[in-house]
């Protein structure tokens, strides 16, 4: 994963480069003008479960986006969400937490996505006041059909809400979701769901794709962003991440699988769900959501109790602040 100020371009030749903060502090502002402040939860984390049962997706944090008019020197207090761990022995994952910005007394958030359970997905996360407050995608809920999984829901730059795949076949893993649409779901014949993409959701195995320059900021311009592709078993799911923007692939594995694709910045990790039927075999673990997306529900099919899989984890929030003039 790149690092987090590349995924945003600077706003022209006479402006400072977009701002990104990701650790909690007092902010100084360095110029005087107006800002637009993008303020990202925290992701949510998916569900462990083993033999059979189902596990859903953790929800992404919310987007709230702000114009401010500040001077230099200013001050801002900043808190930056926690990305909420993924359940183990068959626990729901944790929530994210809220990012949050105060600024001249006003307070804007951008609230934590909801953890996962058995039969749903972890929901988006809200936001509040802002100019646009935008809840995050959904976690996919897998109801309550044996042996599918849900994949993590992705951040929601655009007022539609990107979810988390959901699987309909028995057993299936379903794709997390990109920042252009849901993820795929599983189902017969496409076990492994894949991711959606920067521009496109994701249907069955086939992933969305990544942007055509339609969009102001790179990181949805690339056409490698598009989403994560289906997997076999012996694929390196751990460190080959789609680009910015892209969920993860659901991966449907083995007894030697280890871990589904993760998210990249803003997007879903995809479900894990591993044939480890013996006591020895690996604690298959949902991919991570990138920067404020849900991770993946995780299941051991056929596993012992002992040997449920591991949700993935959601990732953390993030404040940009963007100059849009300078006085």
């Amino acid at each position: 994963m790149g690092t987090t100020s590349s995924f945003f371009g600077g706003g022209g030749s006479t402006l400072p480069d977009i701002i990104p903060i990701s650790t909690t502090q007092t902010y100084t502002f360095p110029h005087s003008g107006t800002v637009q402040l993008h303020i990202i939860g925290a992701g949510g984390g998916g569900k462990s479960e083993y033999d059979g049962k189902y596990a859903g997706g953790g929800g992404a944090g919310g987007y709230c986006r702000k114009q401010l008019t500040v001077a230099a020197s200013d001050t801002m207090a900043v808190t930056i969400g926690a990305g909420g761990a993924g359940g183990t022995s068959r626990g729901s994952g944790a929530a994210g937490t809220a990012t949050t910005c105060v600024y001249s007394g006003t307070t804007y958030t951008g609230g934590g996505g909801g953890n996962a359970y058995s039969g749903s997905g972890g929901s988006g996360g809200t936001a509040s006041g802002g100019d646009l407050n935008y809840t995050g995608g959904a976690g996919g809920s897998p109801g309550t059909n044996n042996g599918i999984t849900g994949g993590g829901g992705a951040v929601n730059f655009f007022d539609s809400p990107p979810n988390g795949g959901v699987s309909t076949y028995n057993p299936s893993a379903a794709g997390g979701a990109g920042v252009g649409g849901a993820g795929g779901g599983g189902s017969y014949g496409d076990e492994n769901g894949a991711g959606g993409g920067a521009f496109t959701a994701a249907s069955g195995s086939t992933p969305g794709n990544g942007g055509f320059g339609i969009f102001k900021y790179p990181f949805l311009q690339a056409e490698w962003a598009k989403g994560g592709t289906t997997t076999t078993e012996t694929s390196n799911r751990v460190t080959v991440d789609p680009g910015s923007g892209a969920g993860g692939s659901g991966s449907y594995g083995g007894q030697n699988a280890v871990q589904a694709q993760s998210g990249g910045a803003f997007a879903g990790g995809g479900s894990m769900m591993a044939l480890g039927g013996s006591s020895g075999a690996p604690n298959a673990k949902g991919g991570n959501g990138g920067i404020g997306g849900g991770g993946g529900g995780g299941v051991n099919y056929h596993g012992q109790a002992s040997k449920a899989g591991h949700g993935g984890d959601g990732g953390d929030g993030i404040v940009f602040v963007e100059y849009t003039a300078v006085t």
